[in-house]
């Protein structure tokens, strides 16, 4: 007995030491005036290992880039849509960040038009998820709100990689009336069968919404308690089961408040403002970065005293990478304001253009055969950032090239040989609902080969390899890659008393593929990766022979 409780005690210590919790902190305070106009300050923190770091990079671009601010305020806003029916305005000038071991940002936004009159029981209106009380308008939205909550569960799970870390959201919003209102209702949104008080979504896998009304003198408290974890929703992946989950989201905190008030008037009332996202969504993001420079690597090694080799590696670079990413929601109206959901299609998307200039110069001494190889360098540039509503996404593009070189001498003898590559390649890796797939264009070129006179009359071989793995993946773990992988071959023969022959040849392998992770990896068969060998090509650069 004692054994077994050990046992567990160890089992459940490895467990909290290798999970990690992320916190989330959000407060919103919204004040509502006379004319129907709120004022939303939303504070935001962000507790944990490395996640406070990333939020405040992000929060610093957008403050000082107008494109990616016009890209976080379209999602910010989008949320507040979903929710109220109106787009809050604010400006950079709008947000305060401040960054010490916890990330906080906070932002003070006007949201004209988040009050509503009801003509017909002549009271005003406070609503969550109420569309305009209008049924096509719900229709058309719902879905949009739906794919809005599963993509930013996607792309936090991917961060989060597995089960075990999870992230904790704790939100509270109060909502206070103007003054002199009197509360008559709180009733349900009209596209909910959920009497307002309290809500559950169980995604599965424990993965969770929870949320809480209380009602005050002057309004509403609401506090929402979510976990996201890198584990498996598996409420989701059955369609059946899909219709419960978001018949519970559809329902989630949605309901309206209704109340009087003496001192407004309802010609008085601010307009509400629309979102883009009524009339236009896509769920699809495209990225590029490039790179270029000189990388030289030397190796020195040596069999005995009398033997030594010295090879140096160098590559000429010139890169830039496309990337996007796809994810297409497939939906089946099952009723009244339900649906079931799978995933339709992911697809990532990378075409990477290369010029490159391999070159090898090589010198022995004595006779060897030996195979050298090193990291020749790893190139990460600043990440791309974007968000899905408040939640930051980054995609970290990497390059990295290693060296390889193999040689076999009869003699001591010294040479140099190189050639110019060109390569395009656009490469598509598409999961479509019940399997993986690829399609793939390519072409590749060369030029300007050249092979130096060795400083003797022996037989050579040597190859020069130079496998590149270019990647893209979103927070550093889930995404596409390319391997690339370019050689030289020199080949010297003797033919008679005084000549060598001379070939060089040439070629590259082209493979890829796409890294998953979280509920991404769930959707797409659970598979951690899958990568394809998609093209081989050689030809000969060169053919001659050299007199001494």
């Amino acid at each position: 007995m004692l054994r077994k409780l050990v046992i567990l005690f160890i089992v459940l210590l490895a467990t909290l030491f290798f999970a990690t919790q992320y916190n989330r902190t959000i407060t919103e305070k919204i004040e509502v005036y006379h004319d129907g106009l709120a004022i939303i300050t939303r504070q935001e923190k962000i507790s944990g290992e490395d996640l406070p770091k990333f939020y405040s990079e992000y929060y610093k671009q957008l403050l000082q880039d107008q494109k990616s601010f016009d890209a976080f305020l379209y999602e910010a806003t989008k949320e507040y849509y979903f929710l109220y029916g109106t787009a809050p305005l604010f400006s950079n000038r709008d947000i305060k960040i401040a960054s010490e071991k916890t990330f906080t940002a906070t932002i003070v936004m006007k949201a004209p038009g988040f009050v509503r009159y009801d003509k017909g029981k002549n009271r005003f209106v406070i609503a969550r998820k109420e569309f305009e009380n209008d049924g096509k308008l719900a229709d058309l939205l719902l879905p949009k709100y739906f794919e809005s909550q599963l993509e930013e569960n996607i792309f936090i799970s991917s961060f989060l990689k597995s089960e075990k870390n999870s992230l904790l959201t704790e939100r509270t919003v109060e909502v206070i009336l103007p003054e002199g209102s009197k509360i008559e209702e709180i009733s349900p949104a009209f596209i909910s069968r959920t009497e307002p008080g309290s809500w559950y979504v169980d995604f599965g896998g424990g993965n969770t919404y929870k949320a809480v009304l209380k009602k005050t003198d002057n309004g509403f408290i609401l506090k929402e308690t979510m976990v996201i974890n890198g584990g498996t929703p598996k409420n989701l992946l059955d369609e059946k089961a899909s219709e419960s989950v978001l018949q519970s989201l559809r329902d989630y905190t949605a309901f309206q408040i209704g109340f009087s008030n003496e001192k407004m008037k309802p010609e008085a009332l601010t307009k509400p403002v629309e979102h883009k996202v009524k009339s236009d969504y896509s769920g699809s993001w495209s990225f590029s970065a490039s790179q270029s420079g000189q990388k030289t690597l030397t190796f020195t090694t040596s069999t005995a005293p009398s033997v030594q080799v010295t090879a140096t590696p160098r590559i000429d670079t010139s890169l830039t990478m496309q990337v996007s990413l796809l994810i297409e929601h497939g939906w089946v109206k099952t009723g009244t304001f339900r649906w079931s959901w799978r995933l339709r299609k992911f697809q990532a998307s990378v075409a990477p253009t290369i010029t490159i200039k391999p070159s090898l110069n090589i010198s022995v001494t004595g006779s060897l055969e030996r195979t050298l190889s090193a990291n020749l360098f790893t190139y990460s540039p600043s990440p791309i950032y974007f968000s899905i509503s408040f939640v930051p996404v980054w995609l970290q593009f990497e390059l990295t090239v290693n060296a390889e070189v193999y040689v076999k001498f009869s003699a001591g003898v010294s040479f140099n040989v190189s050639s110019n590559y060109s390569h395009y390649a656009s490469l598509n890796f598409t999961y479509d609902g019940s399997r993986w797939n690829y399609s793939a264009s390519r072409n590749a070129s060369y030029s300007g080969p050249s092979f130096s006179k060795p400083t003797a009359r022996a037989g050579v071989t040597e190859k020069l390899s130079l496998p590149f793995t270019l990647s893209a993946y979103v927070y550093g773990v889930a995404g596409p890659f390319v391997r690339l992988s370019p050689w030289l071959q020199a080949e010297t023969t003797v033919s008679t008393s005084n000549k060598l022959n001379a070939k060089l040849t040439g070629g590259l392998t082209l493979s890829g593929g796409v890294q998953m992770a979280g509920w991404l990896k769930a959707f797409c068969d659970n598979l951690p990766s899958v990568e394809y060998n998609i093209w081989t090509w050689n030809t000969t650069l060169y053919q001659g022979s050299f007199t001494y």
